[in-house]
């Protein structure tokens, strides 16, 4: 064999040939491992594209190509093992010429992974950069020292306040816009670069004046860029007027991105062909004990043992022989005397006429992974110290031992493996075939390592990693193997959530990214192509949104991306009647997650869903609630096969995390139209705002809408609301007047909310006469309200502008004056109304509150008169006993109607009602005179009443009057919480309760009227 031969059969790249049909004629050792090819003379009967390496449609095309015109062919080529790792190749294609004809082609493949990791992983740098300058708002420029023109990207000129291609571009139109007092700084700073010095690094703060003449700080960082093209200054300029929390921000992006450097691995260098370095990074410094100082400019010759010198010349001088890369391993001295592992991958660098100009190295420390490989050795020969399976055959492949850890890992015992093989264990659909090239690699004395899917005793399979290392006698033959298995199944679990973490993380950022800014021009358009993103990353079939309609009680089918085979749930169905579908209607109500597996196993209830997804033909389905600001807002959905995807709950998690992007992109679409509704419109009304109502007038102030009226109306009996049933009724009173109001003006017409309780309306082109048609209106109106729980009074003024010399101002304040004397005239009668209003919303609350009413006022008159009260006690007495319980108009009739025994948060509710019933009453004066009586008409003779725990005379007459009655009536009627007893037993205790929770003189006295009465 020819030395040309040998170093083709060995090379360390794979090298195949084929015909022009691609059937193999050639293929050196290198190529039979990278395509698993069972052997040189099997692989010639194969086609080329038949190899799964070398299933690639760019390879195919390449190949054609290179076959068809004879142009040599170069590409990178990526492609996945068996269990999910990806590697890269650098592939070339020769065309074979035979008397000027092309015969075949010669293909030679490279790997270069760990290349393109380093690749990658500075690409991935590059991007974060770019991403930083993005989000901290930094624009770019560039000086050419030459030609004295100045660049200025538009990001640059929106921080000067420009518009793009404002910027005249020159460096005095750039000193014209710093501030005055900073300019000869500026100059000062830019000087020494302006002098051509090299290493020199600008870095300075000063002021600028912005185009509409603000004042704003600003931070610019530079340095001097030398090329053939001449002299240029690159920088880039940022806003910092508002940088206290930008500071912060930019703190945390340096101290990731100084992590990220700090805690990179890999050593790089640049050298000359003599080994003179040009460049050293952070990485070499550290690892070698040196300053950059030290070692720039130095050999790296001088730190590796002389015996290593020939072996790297000889790997720098095959660079030069059209090699790419070129990876070896050699010891070095550090600099502290220590001998260390290195392990490098050298590329050439050539100029542009082609020459060599200087190397460039990624190194790694292998130190610890040489300790281990001679550990590995000495634990192979003591296999009771070794935790890891071991197993021991002889040069036959019979097991003959195996260790403690074996024992566990596949489940079987030494007796029960021996003399047995450990094609046993292998579970690979091509078991036989793979195991017998397994033994021929290894009868070549190598220690060969791998990844196979094994199977143990009780056939459970898991992913083994698998190293098996010849043992030799001192004559060098090979006498045994020892196999070190490893269950790696976690390990590659663990990579293939990595990877699904990596794409999941990239995914997430595009999806945020599109919908950084939406607005109603492109929100539709950016939340369908945020579907695709989704749904392709799942692998599922469509994405879809369906938008709630309270008032409508509709699903809208707003949004959705489909694959290219599914047709469009739009062509059916534009929207659902939730009524239709109240299982799932309920389910996502409660916020819960919807995960259709197999539509068979539906539930009862949800019939009627399960049709809908029978009808048009959806596999499984998952759907997950939409909530804005606590309000359900939609759903989002997801039509998937189970074969491609199942929603387990980590991917429920994740799904959750995108979905919630697309709702915050909602909510924001939402904001932005609230923030332009609150800008006009009062908040809890929805009418105009006084701001809108001032600008509206100063509009209509013309003689063209000459006469203008004013209708200027004050809620009555607000603060009595507030005050007795809370802020929240008080609301719902002002939210009906509005709209009371609304209803009685014509669309043309304004209304605003012009303060707390008060509302205006202006009437452009109307007379005072139908201003007033239109207040009578409104009291008809406020009239029809006297039943309900809230009654409705207004008090209401006009006012007109009839000539255009009136201050508009000064009729306004007529309307206003006129509508305050109104309402002193109707202020009394309006507060009563109002408490007959709640009266009669207590009784709607509790059937049994008008009953008990009417009886305790006819048990009154006749205590009344046998205690010989005055007429005006009397007619107190009555009065109290309609209104003693007003302050339950608070509670909850749930609470009020509960029949179980009420718990202690639900008893301290109930105990309130006589102090809100005192507030009620004390707003009225028509009722004031009782509302001591309904502060204190719970509590007892004793001290031990409520709400304050008075006791003998301090309570009030007509109060301890009340109470016997109250309780009276109680205990003689059913009530929810009890039944009623006889009138006997009634008044049996009220004599018992004399002198504890009653006035024993009145209790005396009542028990006698009724004795008597009976």
């Amino acid at each position: 064999m020819s030395k040309y031969q040998l170093l083709t059969e060995k090379s360390p790249v794979g090298i195949i040939t084929c015909d022009l049909k691609g059937n193999v004629n050639y293929l050196n050792d290198h190529m039979l491992l990278l395509l698993g090819s069972p052997g040189r003379e099997e692989s010639k009967k194969i086609n080329l594209l038949d190899f799964d390496l070398l299933k690639n449609t760019q390879f195919s095309a390449e190949l054609k190509q290179c076959l068809k015109t004879g142009d040599t062919r170069s590409f990178e080529m990526e492609y996945e093992s068996l269990w999910g790792e990806h590697f890269w190749s650098k592939v070339f294609i020769t065309a074979i010429e035979e008397k000027e004809e092309i015969t075949g082609a010669q293909i030679i493949i490279d790997e270069i992974t760990d290349y393109k990791l380093i690749e990658n992983k500075l690409k991935t740098y590059q991007k974060r950069f770019v991403q930083a300058l993005n989000f901290a708002n930094a624009g770019l420029w560039e000086y050419d020292i030459n030609s004295g023109s100045l660049y200025w990207s538009k990001e640059c000129e929106a921080v000067f306040g420009l518009e793009e291609g404002e910027f005249e571009g020159t460096f005095a139109a750039f000193l014209q816009r710093i501030h005055p007092d900073d300019r000869d700084y500026v100059i000062k700073e830019n000087q020494p670069i302006f002098d051509l010095k090299k290493d020199v690094e600008l870095k300075y703060e000063h002021r600028i004046i912005k185009k509409d003449g603000t004042i704003s700080w600003v931070k610019e960082l530079a340095g001097l860029v030398k090329n053939k093209s001449g002299n240029k200054i690159v920088g880039f300029i940022m806003d910092i007027s508002d940088s206290k929390k930008l500071k912060e921000e930019l703190i945390s992006t340096k101290e990731m991105y100084e992590n990220i450097v700090k805690t990179q691995k890999e050593m790089i260098c640049r050298f000359l062909p003599d080994t003179t370095l040009t460049f050293v990074n952070d990485a070499y410094c550290r690892n070698m004990g040196k300053s950059r100082k030290e070692l720039l400019g130095k050999k790296f010759l001088s730190f590796i043992p002389e015996n290593r010198h020939e072996m790297i010349l000889k790997h720098l001088e095959k660079l030069t022989e059209n090699e790419e890369e070129i990876t070896y391993q050699h010891k070095i001295l550090s600099a502290n005397g220590n001998k260390i592992w290195h392990e490098w991958t050298d590329y050439p660098i050539y100029d542009e006429e082609g020459n060599l100009k200087e190397f460039q190295s990624i190194g790694l420390d292998i130190t610890e992974r040489k300790e281990k490989e001679k550990e590995i050795a000495f634990l192979a020969n003591a296999l009771k110290n070794v935790s890891d399976s071991v197993v021991l055959t002889d040069n036959n492949f019979k097991i003959k031992y195996i260790n403690q850890a074996a024992e566990e890992l596949f489940g079987y015992s030494l007796n029960e493996l021996e003399n047995k093989t450990p094609g046993i264990f292998n579970a690979e659909p091509l078991s036989e075939k793979i195991q017998q090239e397994m033994y021929e690699k290894i009868s070549e004395g190598k220690i060969h390592t791998e990844q196979l899917l094994n199977r143990r005793k009780d056939g459970s399979t898991f992913i083994c990693e698998l190293k098996i290392t010849p043992i030799r006698n001192e004559e060098g033959e090979i006498y045994a193997h020892i196999g070190i298995e490893r269950d790696i199944t976690a390990k590659i679990k663990q990579s293939k959530k990595l990877n699904f973490q990596l794409k999941f993380q990239k995914t997430l950022a595009e999806i945020s990214s599109l919908l950084f800014e939406v607005n109603s021009a492109n929100i539709d358009r950016k939340l369908n192509k945020a579907l695709e993103k989704i749904a392709k990353f799942f692998n599922v079939d469509r994405g879809f949104i369906f938008q709630f309609s309270k008032a409508e009680k509709r699903m809208y089918y707003s949004h959705e991306w489909c694959a290219d085979d599914i047709e469009s749930f739009k062509n059916f169905k534009q929207s659902l009647a939730i009524d239709d579908f109240p299982c799932w209607t309920k389910e996502l109500a409660n916020d819960e997650v919807i995960n259709i597996e197999d539509i068979s196993d539906m539930p009862a209830c949800a019939e009627a869903e399960k049709e809908l997804l029978e009808t048009y033909a959806f596999d499984s389905l998952i759907v997950l609630p939409m909530f804005i600001d606590n309000n359900f807002f939609g759903c989002f959905g997801f039509d998937y096969k189970i074969e491609n995807i199942k929603f387990n709950k980590e991917n429920i998690s994740s799904l959750k995390i995108f979905t919630n992007v697309l709702k915050n992109a909602f909510a924001k679409n939402i904001n932005n139209k609230r923030i332009i509704e609150l800008s006009f419109n009062d908040s809890l009304t929805g009418v105009y705002n006084r701001r809108f109502f001032e600008a509206e007038l100063e509009r209509l102030d013309t003689k063209r809408q000459l006469p203008i009226s004013f209708i200027m109306a004050d809620i009555n009996g607000l603060k009595l609301i507030n005050d007795s049933l809370g802020h929240k009724k008080g609301d719902q009173l002002l939210i009906k007047s509005a709209k009371l109001l609304q209803e009685e003006i014509q669309d043309e017409d304004i209304i605003a909310r012009y303060g707390g309780d008060e509302f205006i309306i202006l009437l452009a082109k109307t007379k005072n006469k139908t201003a007033q048609k239109i207040v009578d209106r409104i009291k008809e109106k406020t009239e029809e309200t006297a039943e309900d729980e809230l009654t409705v009074s207004i008090a209401l003024g006009t006012a007109s502008k009839t000539k255009a010399g009136q201050d508009i101002n000064s009729v306004l304040k007529k309307a206003d004056d006129n509508m305050y004397q109104n309402k002193l005239l109707e202020s009394r009668s309006t507060k009563s109304k109002i408490v007959k209003g709640l009266l009669n919303s207590l009784e709607v609350k509790s059937n049994e509150t008008k009953e008990h009413t009417l009886r305790m006022k006819k048990l009154a008159a006749k205590f009344a008169k046998r205690l010989g009260l005055t007429n005006l006690e009397s007619n107190r007495l009555s009065l109290l006993a309609s209104l003693h319980d007003i302050g339950k108009i608070t509670i909850d009739e749930e609470l009020l109607n509960k029949a179980d025994p009420l718990t202690k948060k639900e008893w301290a509710i109930m105990k309130s009602h006589p102090e809100t019933g005192y507030k009620i009453a004390n707003s009225s004066k028509d009722f004031f005179v009782i509302a001591e009586e309904i502060y204190t008409h719970h509590e007892r003779w004793d001290g031990s009443g409520y709400p304050r725990q008075i006791k003998g005379k301090e309570i009030p007459y007509l109060a301890r009057i009340i109470s016997i009655i109250d309780a009276y009536d109680v205990m003689t009627n059913e009530r929810p919480y009890s039944k009623a007893i006889t009138k006997e037993q009634a008044l049996a205790e009220i004599k018992k309760c004399a002198g504890s929770q009653f006035d024993p003189e009145l209790a005396l006295e009542f028990t006698a009227m009724m004795q008597k009465n009976s």
